[in-house]
């Protein structure tokens, strides 16, 4: 099972999504790892996972209404877990390709936000094209698959994958008379275009739901939507069949809410599953049952040891 730092690690003394990061991890013997990519109000991609750049740096704002120039100003996550500037797509894969063949990393690189897909394609190509990185060093994923149809415009051979399990705030919103602000109270990443419910226990989502929302349509319409996401209902045959029809390599599916009956299903077809974020020993536990064929994890070396000793 392929073990991938999730946006580096989250160490100690470690911000994720940092160039000490992937380092730290390649360092360790990690075969692959993840990150995200955003636009800069100049058209520039850096590499930070949260829209808001509120929990990912000393900064606030959107990452969309920021110069480079200002990002690089800021500082990655905590300023007591290091001094990390948030880098570039361009310094990542300057990162990557200064080492070895036999020791480069499968960059399993998210697109996040519209509009990601060309640039990345383009940026990619360049160093595919220069010969300092080859077309399988890369893995590119996103919930937005009209992206990952962009940037197969540009590099029609590379690898993709189909992020699903999250709630889709675009779909949901013309669905409800509350405005979007009422989503940073009853979602986790709230702010985000794709969100995840509150907890993954359906009792305590619906709750915290029945406590914010007072109109009745929606309501119903958050809780089944929740319910939905909860149990699994994300996963069906029709998202296998739109990964056959992109020529997907695998689904990056949410750990919580998979089970090995749709994960068999999956690989009948001849695709991958690989499984976000797992960090905990029991959920690491029941990878025995669901079998993925590989794991985000923010802990590589401690999940990487307890996986081996414990499958």
């Amino acid at each position: 099972m392929l073990i991938i730092g999730h946006r580096g690690c989250s160490y100690k003394g470690y911000n994720q999504n940092t160039i000490r990061s992937y380092k730290k991890v390649i360092e360790e013997g990690a075969k692959a790892f993840e990150f995200d990519v955003q636009l800069t109000k100049d058209k520039k991609l850096v590499v930070v996972h949260n829209l808001n750049l509120t929990k990912v740096s000393n900064g606030t704002g959107l990452v969309s209404t920021k110069t480079l120039k200002e990002i690089k100003e800021l500082n990655a996550g905590k300023i007591e877990n290091g001094k990390d500037e948030i880098p570039t797509l361009e310094e990542v894969l300057d990162l990557v390709s200064s080492y070895p063949k036999e020791k480069r990393v499968v960059m399993h690189l998210e697109l996040k936000g519209d509009n990601t897909g060309l640039i990345s394609g383009n940026i990619i190509k360049k160093y595919i094209d220069e010969g300092f990185l080859q077309i399988d060093d890369f893995l590119i994923s996103s919930f937005n698959w009209v992206e990952l149809d962009l940037i197969r415009t540009i590099c029609p051979q590379i690898n993709i994958a189909l992020l699903e399990g999250s709630i889709r705030r675009k779909q949901l919103l013309p669905l409800l008379n509350s405005n979007e602000e009422i989503f940073s109270k009853i979602f986790s990443y709230g702010e985000e275009d794709y969100m995840l419910p509150i907890s993954d226990d359906f009792e305590t989502s619906k709750k915290v739901v029945e406590n914010e929302v007072k109109d009745e349509n929606d309501l119903k319409i958050l809780i089944e939507e929740i319910h939905n996401a909860l149990n699994g209902k994300y996963y069906t045959q029709k998202l296998i069949q739109t990964a056959l029809e992109k020529n997907a390599v695998s689904l990056n599916l949410w750990y919580k809410t998979v089970d090995k009956d749709f994960i068999e299903e999956v690989h009948k077809n001849g695709l991958k599953v690989f499984l976000f974020t797992v960090n905990e020993k029991a959920d690491i536990d029941r990878l025995k049952i669901l079998k993925p064929d590989g794991i985000f994890t923010d802990y590589y070396m401690q999940t990487k040891n307890y996986y081996l000793e414990n499958k």
